[in-house]
């Protein structure tokens, strides 16, 4: 019989390092006989997409929204797996598998990025919100009967009798036989779509395949809003409800809209519940989430048999804050993607662009650059700085990139912002340096977290044949041995001064790289999968 594992991934749609990380486990593990794979997130992402982002194979992956209710919710969903694996960067997620493993990619304080409004809202109202969202348990019919499979970008909302956008095809299961199905369609007025094209089909279950009972063709003008009632059935066989829409794109519409999703018809969950029990529902959709997950202390750690670290750096970190000990899996990177081309006088730095806790300092590698040019004119004739990473589509980390682009202004600089890998993958192979600053002027033992926890770029930049150059601090401690497959330095003028050396032809450059060739294959795919497999087999079996 074949095992059940889950990898539990919140920010899955972000497909951002750790996403990479996660994702990778869940296909190394899908490719191996004897396992069914689940990758559970709680903001529908298209597999495909995330797959051709992060340059992977999750078509033997099972995609599960888990729209977080309460913690009576999380143990249902969980407790059905042979092992449940929490991937989900500052998680206070309890969890109830057979086996359970928590990766940790550092123990970063949980209110790190906390304002004072959030402070003041834990302080007076996290205990009300606790009894609220437990009593949804109770009252909200529906959350055991209806399953969220896919196409549905807020999840939550919908259990809570909120309308959600779909994502154009929305799939959901009736689990509980005998009860009808209300649901409300609706074209918002912002699509601007005159006619919007809805289709509903629903299918019954019987002998492995899906037999179809109902269907309604709807068209839905722009602003209206349409109910209708799936029928119970006569079989006790769960229902797959299959919701396919016209869709349309905010930024396409208004320039000013920072929101790319495709989305599709808005629905809504209109089974009928008590007035009161409604009226609650209402007021628990409007609760921030972090009231319920902020951990009082470290007790959901108890309930998960290992922890895994990605670094050395990050396992001597949980030992001292959580008092925990923890096995190091190294994050895996494609080192056979990169090839060495004919290298240009381009330094490049890689990582994603945002101005909080553990940025990649890419202003401060600006402002060096431009120093370096001023400094050293003929020596630096010709060479450019490039600056790739993904960036949300947040205001602030959007400001942040404004700002790198007007501090730029006169300096052979070039900014890509979520960059296709295949292009991606180029420019490292092109790449004469590459730099990594995360953590440059600050105090490591006051802010750990703000060092980079491992280093997967500058593997890269090694795989590519680049010369690294990166801060002596963190992971990168683990990765770089200075003067043999690259340089360490420990401030912005030591940067300068090991980047001009190279620069100026005083080092062998020929010999780093190929000492920086050898020793990147520690984090390859390949040992990455065989590790991953031998604890997986040893916690489950």
């Amino acid at each position: 019989m074949k095992k059940n594992i889950a990898i539990y991934d919140r920010y899955l749609s972000t497909a951002g390092g750790g996403e990479r990380y996660s994702c990778k486990i869940a296909e190394a593990l899908s490719k191996k006989d004897g396992y069914d794979i689940d990758l559970i997130t709680d903001i529908y992402a298209d597999l495909e997409e995330i797959s051709d982002k992060l340059n992977l194979d999750l078509r033997g992956v099972n995609l599960k929204v888990f729209p977080f209710i309460s913690e009576d919710y999380a143990s249902r969903i969980t407790r059905k797996y042979d092992l449940f694996i929490n991937a989900t960067y500052l998680s206070s997620l309890p969890a109830y598998g057979r086996k359970n493993i928590y990766l940790c990619y550092f123990p970063t304080p949980f209110d790190v990025d906390f304002k004072f409004i959030h402070k003041f809202l834990l302080i007076f109202f996290r205990r009300p919100a606790l009894w609220l969202f437990k009593a949804a348990d109770r009252i909200g019919r529906g959350f055991s009967e209806l399953e969220i499979e896919e196409g549905l970008y807020e999840p939550r909302k919908f259990l809570l009798r909120r309308g959600s956008w779909s994502s154009g095809r929305a799939r959901l299961k009736i689990r509980v036989s005998g009860n009808s199905l209300k649901l409300g369609l609706k074209n918002p007025a912002v699509s601007e779509i005159d006619s919007m094209k809805v289709d509903v089909r629903v299918s019954e279950e019987k002998r492995g395949e899906e037999k179809l009972f109902y269907s309604r063709d709807i068209v839905l003008k722009r602003g209206d809003r349409e109910i209708i009632e799936i029928p119970a059935g006569t079989s006790d066989k769960p229902k797959i409800v299959i919701i396919s829409s016209d869709t349309f794109i905010p930024s396409d519409i208004d320039r000013n809209s920072r929101d790319s999703r495709k989305l599709g018809v808005v629905v809504y969950n209109y089974s009928k519940i008590a007035f009161l029990r409604r009226v609650i529902l209402r007021v628990l959709g409007y609760i921030p989430l972090f009231l319920v997950t902020y951990p009082a202390n470290l007790e959901f750690l108890d309930t998960y048999h290992k922890i895994i670290t990605i670094s050395e750096y990050s396992r001597r970190w949980v030992r001292k804050i959580w008092k925990r000990e923890s096995d190091i899996l190294y994050p895996p990177v494609d080192i056979y993607s990169f090839k060495v081309k004919e290298k240009e006088k381009i330094i490049l730095s890689v990582g994603r662009f945002f101005p909080e806790h553990h940025n990649k300092k890419q202003l401060e590698m600006v402002r060096v650059f431009r120093q370096l040019v001023d400094s050293h004119p003929e020596e630096m004739k010709g060479y450019t700085l490039y600056l790739a990473g993904g960036v949300s589509r947040r205001t602030d980390h959007l400001e942040y990139v404004k700002k790198i682009t007007e501090e730029s202004r006169g300096y052979p600089v070039k900014v890509f912002t979520n960059i296709e890998w295949e292009k991606l993958v180029k420019i490292f192979g092109s790449s004469f340096i590459f730099w990594h600053a995360s953590g440059t002027g600050e105090d490591e033992e006051t802010h750990p977290e703000k060092f980079e926890h491992f280093g997967i770029t500058t593997v890269e930049a090694m795989a590519a044949g680049c010369i690294p150059v990166v801060i002596n601090k963190g992971g990168q401690k683990e990765i770089i041995k200075n003067g043999y497959n690259g340089f360490l330095f420990n401030s912005w003028e030591e940067l300068k001064s090991r980047t001009m050396d190279i620069i100026k032809g005083k080092i062998d450059t020929e010999k780093i790289r190929l000492n920086a060739s050898e020793s990147c294959r520690r984090f390859s795919n390949a040992r990455f999968e065989n590790d991953l497999e031998s604890m997986v087999r040893h916690i489950i079996e």
